[in-house]
C-alpha cells in the first residue's frame, strides 16, 4: 500500500467535518499548502513552496483549499494539460484534477469530496468535459469519482509526468452533459 494514500476503508469515517470552507486558493495560502505538502512527501518546505509559487502563477493552474478553524487542512489543484503535444499518448487536452492533500488527522471526513466537487464545479462552468488519472489500486480516488459521475474511458494512455507503479491507470472523464455509458475498465482486466 501506498502510504501517500489513504487506506480503502469506506466504513472507517468519522463522518464530514462540520465547519470546513473550501474556496478558491490566493497566494497567501501557499505557505500553508507548501507545509503540508512537506509533511505528506518528507520534503523540504522551501523546495514545496517553489514547486506551488510556480504552479500558482501559471493560468493554466487553479489552486483550491479547505479551511477549517482558519487553517488550510487540504488542497487539490485543477491543471489545464496538453498531454499529447507534451509527449503523451491518446489522452485529450483538458482541465485534469490532480491529487488531493490533506492533514493525515483529517481524512476520511469528506473533505476530499467537497475539494473535488469545488474542482469539478469550477472546471465545468468553464469546459464541457474533465479529466483525471488514477491508479486501479486507488480504491478511495476511484470511489469517490465514480460517485461524483466520472466514467473510465481508457487504459491505454500516457500524461507527461505521471506515472503507475504497476502500469495500472486509467483515465477517467466527467462531462457537462453526461450521456455516455459507464464502463468499468478495471473489471475487464
Amino acid at each position: 500500500m501506498n502510504a501517500l494514500f489513504a487506506p480503502f476503508t469506506p466504513d472507517a469515517s468519522g463522518g464530514p467535518l462540520a465547519g470546513v470552507v473550501v474556496r478558491p486558493g490566493v497566494a497567501d495560502d501557499l505557505p500553508a499548502i507548501a507545509d503540508l505538502a512537506a509533511q505528506r512527501e518528507c520534503g523540504d518546505l522551501a523546495d514545496r513552496l517553489a514547486v506551488h509559487g510556480r504552479r500558482f502563477a501559471d493560468e493554466r493552474q487553479r489552486l483550491f483549499v479547505a479551511e477549517h478553524d482558519d487553517a488550510i487542512v487540504g488542497y487539490a489543484w485543477a491543471s489545464w494539460l496538453t498531454p499529447v503535444a507534451d509527449g503523451g499518448r491518446r489522452a485529450p487536452d483538458g482541465w485534469y484534477l490532480s491529487g488531493i492533500v490533506l492533514a493525515p488527522a483529517l481524512r476520511r471526513r469528506g473533505i476530499g469530496r467537497r475539494l473535488t466537487e469545488a474542482r469539478v464545479a469550477w472546471v465545468l462552468g468553464h469546459d464541457d468535459h474533465i479529466y483525471y488519472v488514477v491508479s486501479a489500486s486507488n480504491g478511495p480516488s476511484r470511489t469517490l469519482h465514480a460517485e461524483l459521475g466520472f466514467r473510465e474511458i481508457s487504459t491505454d494512455f500516457v500524461v507527461p509526468g505521471v506515472v503507475f507503479t504497476n502500469a495500472d491507470g486509467i483515465l477517467c472523464q466527467l462531462d457537462k452533459r453526461p450521456d455516455a455509458d459507464v464502463i468499468d475498465l478495471a473489471r475487464r482486466r
